[in-house]
């Protein structure tokens, strides 16, 4: 075939790629962290300067998540360099996985429900291996941060009160057997945990092509918690749920937010609420969160006295409460944040 045609079907690779890369939400800087390349060699593809490689085209199909439209480009440039047949017994829909191990989401649900003077927080996932390697292991990570608009005082406090394995009590089961886990980084208000694919003795590495259920979840005092919980997307993602339960006799109002740093955008949400026996449940369903973006629910309580004493800070002993305000976390006026818990992979 004549360079002509070649060179249309690659522009036709880069027009495809651009578009879901646009519609991801991600920079190609971020494009190339996701993938694995570098991001002049992602900029030197979208600006022709180099074509597609097999590679290439595989990471990137994974990432982005085009519904392999940008794979179906790739095997008709491909076709152009007499290279088609050995992907036509592939079928127009087949992506061969990248290389490596690689992990994907396939449906998280996020709960978080204050009971007995605690949030408890519980994580749901579907992950996915499509890579060409076996998972042996997931990285998650609890962080907290009592006054992030106060950064000193917020160290301050976490360095008194900082967040023990014993105090959140962490959990994590792989296909509804309990699973090892191990602890890699620990500061006041951060925990680092590795889960590993491993019951009892026996590893259970997740094989590509396989799909399996994590679950892991922990607690926190009310008075380290905070009112909100934010959602990092590290991975690709196809489905988000975040869900909350409140005491209906605290008067709870929730409002959320998804925040693209690749747009610079803050778009503001409201979840929908159920009314309950004795609580409010509030329900927010992502169905294609974008990568390197935040989705963040906040909370305020009408009644804060419903909910227990000593809700801000820990007694301080032979002193008063820890902070200058009884209520710094519980009577901010929407929309600042306030204090609460962040997860991510």
């Amino acid at each position: 075939m004549g360079g002509s045609t070649q060179d249309g079907a690659a522009e036709a690779f880069v027009r495809e790629l651009t578009h879901w890369r646009h519609q991801r939400g991600l920079s190609k800087k971020e494009l190339a962290e996701r993938t694995g390349f570098d991001p002049s060699y992602v900029s030197h593809i979208e600006n022709g300067r180099h074509q597609p490689t097999e590679e290439f085209a595989r990471r990137v199909e994974v990432v982005l998540d085009s519904g392999n439209r940008i794979w179906q480009r790739f095997v008709a440039f491909a076709g152009t360099r007499g290279q088609g047949g050995r992907f036509a017994s592939l079928g127009p829909t087949a992506v061969p996985p990248p290389t490596g191990s690689h992990l994907v989401i396939d449906d998280e649900t996020a709960q978080l429900a204050l009971r007995d003077g605690a949030y408890e927080c519980r994580f749901r996932r579907v992950v996915h291996s499509v890579g060409t390697e076996p998972i042996t292991r997931h990285t998650v990570q609890i962080d907290i941060d009592r006054f992030p608009d106060d950064p000193a005082r917020s160290t301050a406090f976490h360095g008194r009160h900082p967040l023990t394995l014993d105090e959140v009590g962490f959990r994590a089961t792989i296909g509804g057997e309990p699973m090892r886990w191990r602890v890699t980084r620990s500061r006041d208000a951060f925990l680092k945990i590795v889960l590993m694919f491993e019951t009892g003795d026996a590893p259970v590495p997740l094989y590509p092509g396989q799909r399996t259920v994590v679950d892991y979840g922990y607690r926190v005092p009310v008075w380290k918690f905070g009112d909100w919980l934010q959602r990092d997307i590290r991975l690709p993602t196809r489905r988000l749920a975040i869900r909350l339960e409140l005491p209906a006799a605290a008067g709870p109002t929730v409002w959320g937010s998804e925040t693209s740093f690749t747009s610079e955008s803050t778009a503001e949400v409201t979840p929908r609420r159920r009314d309950r026996a004795g609580t409010v449940a509030y329900d927010w369903e992502v169905p294609r969160p974008r990568l390197r973006a935040q989705y963040r629910v906040n909370w305020r309580f009408g009644n804060p006295s419903a909910i227990g004493p000593a809700e801000d800070a820990a007694p301080t002993p032979g002193g008063p409460p820890d902070g200058s305000s009884a209520r710094c976390g519980r009577t901010v006026s929407f929309p600042t944040d306030p204090a609460g818990c962040r997860s991510g992979p």
